[in-house]
């Protein structure tokens, strides 16, 4: 491996190799700027010597090679990057990789107070035959401007105040968790943001919060135009890799205070953006999201750890507890847009394409409010076993239906219960607008178009008020569906026909 740069068995950084140059060209200014530096020193108002390092490539330029403090020979480049990262001491400061290709074998650990920063995703090429980048127990850290592959994940245990910008991610499927992963250990980790992060093509989940013990609380999280692009698709870390997603929020960790803006999920196994049901979600905010052909899985996979085939989850937005979305999109998802769980809030999203739309099972207390179905698969919504559940202002356009029910609002043994649906849309002839069972204390309201014979059908419902519900025709005159016709073709029925 090769040295820093010394002269004279001194080491010499960039900045003392500038004094060095100083000294030749001025003594007298060179005697001046030394004993300033030496005032601040004794004061403790300047960070050690070596705060700021460069380390070079094998195949950096020879510009940047003259400008370096450390120099990589192209095997185990880890080392002389750790070396750099430890001469920075307590105190820390910033390493600097030039342009170039640094292969890696081993773990890379990462300090506090210290920046670790590339010249940008294209230039900065860390690639690992083994180990990973880990940030663990450790406060005030910057990773940005690089590209990382094979092995290397960025993996923040335990570690607060954090940032990862413009950093690069295609790491392979030899490891559980994901490309960046935060992981909790009886603690309380807190302010880590994520900004133009890109995981591409991983072998596992793109982003993942997982953790363990009591507390296991992830806080202050955000993550700024960030995407996750077929995560799990071509390759899956085994066992448990058939759940792979692009974002995985919350595993085994709870979550508070977090913000998704401007992020993009695609492609992804299983769900584009997802929530485990167990942890406790507090304040999670999605804004101007977007989860495009998510749930990749094919019907006939076998998912081992379940004994099942196909999709579970495999939606867009995977969802629940103090959950709101707003102006978030989802397009052509395996199974829903937008599974909506207990609590979750949706405001102005809108699914194009999905399998499902809206989906609202075992949920209660959710609302949504100025959101869209368009060209569902089966159903623009579908409900079972859901109660108190809102829906304001709600647009479905042209579902292509189960069954000719183009959206559906529970069975008998699992009805809807106490709900409020104000619905607007079109729907085909050969589609019905709504069908359910069991309903119990249901309210319709809006105006959908269709020229289908029943439009509206509730078997063995209970207190269903149809009232405010305008049925129109899809046709060139509005057939006026009023009196004893109106009250035929939206029909709620006592008992089985």
């Amino acid at each position: 491996m090769l040295r820093p740069v010394t002269q004279g068995g001194v080491y010499l950084s960039r900045s003392g190799s500038k004094l060095h140059e100083l000294n030749k060209k001025s003594p007298t200014l060179y005697r001046k700027v030394l004993l300033l530096l030496l005032g601040c020193a004794a004061i403790g108002c300047i960070v050690q010597a070596g705060s700021a390092l460069v380390v070079a490539a094998s195949d950096s330029t020879d510009l940047e090679k003259a400008q370096a403090d450390y120099f990589c020979d192209g095997v185990a480049d880890q080392v002389e990057i750790q070396s750099a990262l430890n001469a920075l001491g307590n105190t820390g400061g910033t390493v600097t990789l030039t342009g170039g290709t640094f292969h890696l074998n081993g773990n890379l650990n990462i300090p506090g107070n210290v920046i670790l920063e590339g010249q940008g995703p294209d230039a900065t090429w860390l690639k690992w035959s083994s180990g990973l980048m880990q940030c663990q127990g450790r406060q005030n850290v910057v990773i940005r401007d690089i590209k990382t592959t094979g092995t290397g994940a960025i993996f923040i245990q335990n570690s607060n105040h954090v940032k990862v910008h413009n950093v690069t991610a295609t790491v392979d499927n030899s490891r559980w968790g994901g490309a960046f992963t935060l992981w909790v250990s009886n603690a309380v980790m807190e302010d880590i943001e994520f900004v133009n992060c890109k995981a591409i093509d991983c072998g596992r989940m793109g982003f993942m919060n997982d953790g363990e013990g009591s507390p296991r609380l992830i806080r202050d999280i955000r993550y700024i135009d960030c995407t996750a692009v077929n995560s799990g698709r071509y390759s899956r870390f085994s066992p448990y890799g058939e759940w792979t997603t692009g974002f995985a929020l919350a595993e085994n960790n709870d979550l508070g205070d977090t913000l998704l803006t401007g992020c993009v999920a695609e492609g992804s196994f299983e769900s584009g953006f997802h929530v485990e049901d167990a942890p406790g979600i507090t304040n999670l905010i999605f804004e101007n999201c977007i989860s495009r052909y998510n749930g990749q899985k094919s019907d006939g996979f076998y998912n081992p750890s379940e004994n099942t085939h196909g999709l579970h989850f495999g939606s867009g937005y995977w969802v629940h507890g103090g959950t709101a979305l707003y102006d978030c999109i989802s397009r052509d998802n395996g199974n829903a847009g937008f599974s909506v769980g207990p609590g979750a809030a949706l405001y102005n999203c809108t699914d194009d394409g999905s399998a499902v739309g809206f989906r609202l099972v075992d949920t209660h207390d959710a609302c949504m409010e100025d959101c869209s179905s368009l060209n569902a698969g089966t159903y623009a919504i579908y409900a079972l076993e859901a109660t108190n559940i809102t829906a304001r202002r709600f647009e479905m356009i042209d579902p292509g239906g189960i069954n000719g029910n183009g959206a559906f609002f529970g069975t008998v043994a699992h009805p809807v219960t106490a709900s409020r649906f104000d619905l607007s849309g079109r729907c085909g002839g050969e589609v019905r607008a709504i069908y359910g069972e069991g309903c119990r204390d249901i309210v319709f309201t809006g105006v959908i178009r269709t020229d289908h014979p029943n439009p509206v059908v509730i078997k063995r419902g209970d207190d269903i008020d149809i009232g405010g519900l305008d049925i129109r025709s899809e046709g060139p005159v509005d057939r006026g569906y009023t009196g004893a016709l109106r009250r035929f073709l939206l029909r709620v029925i006592p008992v089985i026909t």
